[in-house]
C-alpha cells in the first residue's frame, strides 16, 4: 500500500515538473533567433530609417506560442541602426541584438507583468527613449505617458500637466519633440450610457512637448476636419511622414500635415487604387519620397512615388490657430473702432458745417429775423433792468412770455426752453461760448432765481439791437 503511494506522489510530481516546464515554454521568452526575412533584411539595412511598422501575421517577428498573447499584434519601431519589435496590449519590448545573413537574434528587454491596460495606445521614441502614450484597459481610454526605463528594465510613468485621453491620428514629431493629439475621445464604460462605451469625443487639439513633458493647447478642430476623422475606419494604420500622417477614408487618400496645421488629399486615383489594396497599411512605411510595401506573397517590396504635388491642399487647416483668432478679434474690434470713429469724425463734421450755415445765416438775418417776438421783448426787459443795476424776478418774465396763468410746470418749461434758445442763437451770431442770459439764487429765497445781462455782453447785444432797429 505504501510502495503504490509512492509510486502515486512520484507520478504527480513528475507531471507537475512537466506542465511546469511546458508553460514556462509557452510563455515569452528572453531571446528569440529567428530567420533574417528579405522584409527584416531591408528593414535593417537602412540606416537612417525612423518608422513604425504594423506587422501582418505573415511577417510577426517574435514567434509567441503563449495562447494569452500569441495573437497579439506586432509593431517594429526602426530607430536608426536601433530596431525594437512591441508586442501590441502588452508592454513586451525586444531588441534586435545581433543579425547575420541567415538570422537576427531579438533579445527581451523588459520585466513586464501586466497585460492590457495599453490596448492602442501610441509608442514612439525620443532622444533614444522609449515612450508609451495612453490606450485603453480595464474598462476605459486613459492618458498616460509611460517611458522605459533600462536600467530597471520596467515602464515608469511620467507625470504631466493634465491627462489629455489618447485617440487615432496620434503623431509624433521626432524632430520638434512633440506629440500631436488632433482631439480626444472619452471612452469609460464604468459610466452608464452607451456613448461612454464607444466614446464622447472633444474635438480641442493639443501637442505634448516631451521637453517640459507639458501639454499645449492648439486650438478647436476645424468642422470640415470633424467630418473627416468622423468617417475613417479607425481600425486600420496611418503612415507617418515628415510632417504627419497619411490615411484612408471613404477611399480617399489624406494628409495631415501637422508641422503646418494643413489638410491634402489625393487627387491621384492610383494613389487611392494603391493605398486601398493595402488598407490595414500593414508592412508598409515612407522613405524619402516613396512608399515601401511588402509582399508576403513574392517575398519583396514595391514602391509607390510620394509627392506633396499628388495632393491638393484643402482649404480648411486641421485646427483653428488661437493666436491666430485672437488676431482677428483684435483686427475685427480694430475695424469697428476705426469705423465708428468715423461716423463720428462726420457727424461731428456735418454739425460743424450745419452750425456754420446757421450762423451765417443768422448773421446775414436782421435780429428780428433771428429772435422771435417773445424772444425779443424778452432781451430788452433784461437789458434795461441790467443797466439799472437790477434783477428780472421769474413773476416779470412770466408776464412778458403771457404765460402767468398757466401752471407751474409749464410756466418752468417755457421760460427754460425760450432763454435757451436765445442763449444758443446768440452764441452763433457772435461765435463764442458766452450766453447771454445768466441767473442766480434770489437772496431772501434760495429757491428762486433771478436773471439778467451777462455783464460782458451788454455793450455787445446794445449795438445789435440799436443796428437792427
Amino acid at each position: 500500500m505504501n510502495c503504490k503511494k509512492l509510486i502515486l506522489i512520484n507520478f504527480l510530481l513528475i507531471l507537475v515538473t512537466l506542465l511546469s516546464i511546458k508553460t514556462h515554454a509557452q510563455g515569452p521568452d528572453s531571446v528569440y533567433v529567428v530567420p533574417n526575412t528579405p522584409f527584416l533584411s531591408k528593414v535593417i539595412s537602412i540606416p537612417d530609417l525612423h518608422t513604425s511598422i504594423i506587422l501582418s501575421p505573415e511577417t510577426t517577428v517574435i514567434p509567441l506560442k503563449n495562447p494569452i498573447i500569441a495573437s497579439n499584434a506586432q509593431k517594429i519601431y526602426k530607430n536608426g541602426n536601433e530596431m525594437y519589435v512591441f508586442i501590441e496590449q502588452t508592454g513586451f519590448l525586444y531588441k534586435l541584438a545581433t543579425y547575420d545573413s541567415a538570422n537576427c537574434v531579438f533579445k527581451r528587454l523588459d520585466h513586464t507583468v501586466n497585460l492590457n491596460y495599453n490596448i492602442n495606445c501610441k509608442n514612439f521614441i525620443y532622444n533614444n527613449e522609449i515612450y508609451s502614450y495612453g490606450g485603453y484597459g480595464f474598462w476605459k481610454a486613459n492618458g498616460h505617458l509611460r517611458k522605459y526605463n533600462f536600467q530597471d528594465s520596467e515602464w515608469d510613468i511620467i507625470p504631466l500637466n493634465k491627462e489629455i485621453i489618447s485617440t487615432y491620428f496620434l503623431w509624433f514629431s521626432e524632430s520638434q519633440g512633440r506629440l500631436y493629439l488632433p482631439y480626444q475621445k472619452i471612452i469609460n464604460a464604468g459610466i452608464v450610457g452607451s456613448e461612454n462605451i464607444v466614446g464622447v469625443p472633444i474635438y480641442t487639439s493639443y501637442y505634448l512637448d516631451l521637453k517640459k513633458n507639458k501639454w499645449e493647447k492648439l486650438g478647436d478642430l476645424e468642422s470640415d476636419v470633424v467630418k473627416i476623422v468622423s468617417n475613417v475606419n479607425t481600425s486600420y494604420e496611418s503612415l507617418s511622414y515628415n510632417d504627419g500622417i497619411l490615411f484612408l477614408t471613404n477611399d480617399d487618400a489624406f494628409m495631415f500635415d501637422y508641422t503646418h496645421n494643413k489638410v491634402f488629399k489625393s487627387k491621384k486615383s492610383d494613389l487611392n487604387q494603391f493605398l486601398i489594396r493595402r488598407n490595414s497599411m500593414s508592412n508598409m512605411f515612407i522613405y524619402k519620397g516613396e512608399i515601401y510595401s511588402y509582399n508576403s506573397s513574392n517575398k519583396a517590396f514595391v514602391k509607390y512615388p510620394f509627392r506633396i504635388t499628388d495632393f491638393d491642399i484643402l482649404r480648411t487647416s486641421i485646427w483653428g490657430d488661437e493666436v491666430t483668432l485672437l488676431y482677428i478679434m483684435l483686427a475685427i474690434v480694430f475695424i469697428a473702432l476705426i469705423l465708428v470713429g468715423a461716423k463720428w469724425f462726420f457727424n461731428r463734421s456735418v454739425k460743424r458745417k450745419l452750425g456754420k450755415a446757421q450762423l451765417q445765416l443768422l448773421k446775414n438775418k436782421t435780429v428780428t429775423q433771428a429772435f422771435i417776438g417773445t424772444e425779443i421783448s424778452l432781451i430788452k426787459l433784461l437789458l434795461e433792468t441790467t443797466l439799472k443795476g437790477k434783477v428780472v424776478e421769474i413773476h416779470q418774465i412770466n408776464h412778458i412770455l403771457g404765460i402767468k396763468d398757466k401752471n407751474l410746470g409749464l410756466q418752468k418749461k417755457v421760460r427754460s426752453d425760450i432763454m435757451k434758445a436765445i442763449n444758443d442763437k446768440y452764441e452763433f451770431i457772435t461765435q463764442s461760448t458766452t450766453t447771454l442770459i445768466g441767473s442766480s439764487r434770489k437772496l431772501d429765497d434760495k429757491r428762486f432765481y433771478e436773471y439778467f445781462i451777462i455783464a460782458s455782453e451788454v455793450k455787445t447785444i446794445q449795438r445789435i439791437l440799436e443796428n437792427n432797429q
